[in-house]
């Protein structure tokens, strides 16, 4: 299979991502979205890694952990290129209304208290909630990126598609349900 859309995503974010560790994106349309709106227009992509607008002040303890662990993610390498090597497949998207219930989020994702009320109240109150599987590719791709790809933009449209090839589950399928099952159900109670 191929993928030729990518979501770019806080290295930070990305990491978590591999190692298991948050199974939600909170997303809220970004200043180049129509409208500032955000949409999902696949439920496969790639995660296009990104230093743009990340900042230790926004991460939970866990993110600050990460970052620490990983001081690297904190600068933009000097490497021209962009690795892929995370596909994400949304098992389901909730559009969050009540700010009261961003707290279910807490333990599935890397971001703050503050910057989860930052992006729920950026521009309308509300918030998009993807419960994503995600996957490693056996074999990752670098790309070189655009002046297309630039930008406060949440979706990438890649030259051509990538061959996902052999994909690996991060975490086993009782793992995931247990963790998207206790999510949903603070969710949607």
């Amino acid at each position: 299979m191929s993928l030729q859309l990518a979501l770019k995503e806080w290295n930070v974010v990305c990491e978590a991502i591999r190692q298991g560790q948050q199974i939600v994106l909170a997303r809220k349309g970004g200043i180049s979205e129509p409208e500032g709106e955000f949409e999902l227009p696949k439920d496969r992509f790639w995660l296009y890694p990104t230093f743009f607008h990340e900042a230790a002040a926004k991460l939970n303890p866990s993110g600050l952990d990460l970052l620490a662990a990983h001081p690297e993610f904190s600068q933009a390498p000097p490497s021209s290129s962009v690795r892929l090597d995370l596909v994400c497949e949304v098992v389901t998207s909730i559009y969050l209304e009540d700010e009261q219930k961003l707290r279910a989020l807490t333990e599935e994702q890397l971001l703050n208290d503050e910057a989860l009320a930052m992006r729920f109240h950026y521009r309308q109150p509300g918030i998009h909630a993807l419960v994503i599987r995600a996957y490693e590719a056996v074999t990752p791709h670098s790309i070189t990126p655009t002046d297309a790809m630039a930008g406060c933009k949440s979706w990438v449209e890649l030259i051509a598609g990538l061959e996902t090839g052999g994909l690996r589950p991060i975490l086993d399928e009782e793992t995931f349900a247990a963790r998207k099952n206790l999510l949903l159900s603070s969710l949607c109670p």
